[in-house]
């Protein structure tokens, strides 16, 4: 076993639902307009130690995260 690190970023359920909310209508317009959905880009912006970090949806603030490092165990072949 080989033991690396992971970040885990997880949004709270109101950023979520903010988030969702804001990426489907971004979507339902972009499919209005008979145009493929490009997605959609978050921005976490990591704050120093066990404070939440803030998460933005373009340049618009939605909410938090937490973001944890945790270990994982990894089988090597």
């Amino acid at each position: 076993m080989q033991k690396h690190q992971c970040l885990v970023i997880t949004l709270d359920g109101e950023t979520t639902k903010k988030y969702l909310e804001l990426a489907g209508k971004a979507a339902q317009g972009e499919v209005n307009e008979d145009c493929m959905p490009t997605g959609s880009t978050i921005t976490i912006d990591i704050a120093p130690g066990p404070f939440d970090s803030g998460v933005s949806f373009g340049d618009r603030e939605i909410g938090l995260a937490s973001v944890d490092l945790v270990d994982k165990n990894t089988k090597t072949s």
